[in-house]
């Protein structure tokens, strides 16, 4: 199947849908930017009212202990939205580093509604990449991230629990798309397993590798300039049933990937795929007997 008969003949022109597996961290104090940067790989210095950055926290080893989205709430005030189920992890570890800065940080996810809208555009080529800084706007304890994703346009809402959530669309094609964006959020299940560049941060607007210094920037940034990895993310649709972590098999029988996330539509399935070889070296290929066909991302490999 091809991508623009996926685009528009099989998903709608936009879908809302509720974010109810994020939860919401608050940063807060003169020394909340300083803490941040030196622990995250996004660049800390671009975040303000009107931007907002993706980026994770990692272990010395350069394992991804969480992913996130940071906005500014106000003068040196940070919100952190994040998988609700690796909140208190994340949290705990950033709170050995703050004693030693004027901050502090708590789980708010009670306070705050998340929420996501698609909008399908009419481009079909891949950006370079996605940009480092998302445009953000804010008003009246609301936070609208505008995520240009290449294919569709994504608004992130971060609201004042006290706003009423409209109705969920379509949970189905909103968890499709949002696999299309190529842009994952990491919960529980992959904590302190996955490495940035193999889910594709490095292209996804979510590495700086200008900022400086932060924990497992070593490893990050000797991936970039050695080229110790294959492993990468990518995208694909299949025609039958695809689960989560089956193995990706190539026409010679060999194991070449492992299926990261899915979701069903339209009587097929759409997935992201953990690939361990050069996506131009997979031709035919399978999974649990079902083939599956190759999409293109939305921003191009690169280094």
């Amino acid at each position: 199947m091809q991508l623009q008969q996926l685009l528009s003949e099989t998903l709608p022109a936009t879908s809302y849908g509720h974010s109810r597996d994020l939860g919401v961290i608050s940063i807060q104090g003169p020394d909340s930017a300083k803490l941040l940067q030196g622990q995250t790989t996004a660049d800390m210095k671009l975040v303000n009212e009107h931007a907002s950055v993706f980026g994770a926290v990692c272990t010395p080893k350069g394992r991804i202990i969480a992913n996130f989205y940071i906005l500014q709430k106000a003068d040196n005030a940070f919100l952190m939205v994040l998988k609700q189920d690796v909140l208190e992890t994340l949290l705990a570890h950033l709170k050995k580093y703050a004693v030693f800065f004027k901050t502090e940080l708590s789980d708010v996810s009670e306070q705050y509604h998340v929420s996501s809208l698609f909008a399908l555009t009419d481009a079909l080529e891949p950006q370079a990449q996605y940009p480092l800084a998302i445009p953000t706007t804010y008003q009246e304890g609301c936070s609208q991230l505008i995520l240009n994703n290449t294919y569709y346009q994504e608004t992130l809402t971060v609201a004042l629990a006290a706003e009423e959530l409209p109705a969920a669309e379509d949970p189905t094609a909103h968890k499709v798309m949002e696999l299309l964006a190529a842009r994952p959020l990491l919960g529980k299940e992959h904590l302190e397993e996955i490495l940035p560049q193999w889910i594709n941060m490095h292209r996804n607007g979510g590495i700086s590798f200008t900022k400086g210094c932060y924990t497992g920037q070593e490893i990050v940034a000797r991936m970039k300039y050695r080229g110790k990895s294959k492993k990468h993310l990518a995208l694909c649709v299949c025609e039958g049933p695809l689960k989560i972590g089956a193995e990706l098999m190539s026409e010679e029988g060999k194991a070449i990937g492992t299926v990261f996330d899915a979701a069903p539509i339209d009587n097929r399935h759409v997935a992201q795929l953990i690939l361990n070889v050069e996506q131009s070296e997979v031709g035919s290929a399978t999974v649990e007997g079902y083939e599956i066909s190759i999409i293109p991302l939305p921003y191009e490999l690169g280094n």
